[in-house]
């Protein structure tokens, strides 16, 4: 096997916190199964975020749903940070329960345009969707 490519852990450039929203029955932006991410449905016209190239992240995902969401960042790879702030798993989605947070840690280093979203088809195709801009 190659050897792993993985990034090593570091003190995060920033900090950041995306929160989803939303749910079938929430009312959101005037209708039911309406998603969003910081109350921005549907994919948008800017980056959610811009990161320079090898930029290391600390973001944290808040839902305030009653729905778990599989948030998946194409492109990259993250660490998931356990409840006492260690690392923990090296993944590309994780499991946010509903009312709960997750944080990661990540170094963005593929430049290009990266989808953020939740991998629940519905909950994607209902809004809960944005993208990155690296590099």
């Amino acid at each position: 096997l190659p050897k792993s490519s993985k990034p090593k852990p570091s003190s995060p450039n920033r900090e950041l916190e995306l929160v989803m929203m939303g749910g079938a029955m929430g009312g959101a932006h005037g209708g039911d199964n309406i998603w969003s991410l910081n109350n921005v449905s549907d994919m948008p016209a800017q980056p959610w975020r811009q990161f320079e190239k090898n930029e290391m992240v600390k973001i944290k995902l808040v839902n305030q749903t009653a729905f778990p969401h599989a948030m998946h960042l194409h492109g990259h790879h993250f660490y998931e940070l356990n409840e006492d702030g260690k690392i923990g798993d090296f993944r590309d989605t994780t499991l946010v329960g509903a009312r709960a947070s997750q944080e990661i840690l990540c170094c963005f280093d593929n430049p290009g345009n990266w989808m953020l979203h939740c991998h629940m088809l519905s909950h994607s195709m209902g809004g809960m969707k944005t993208w990155i801009k690296v590099g």
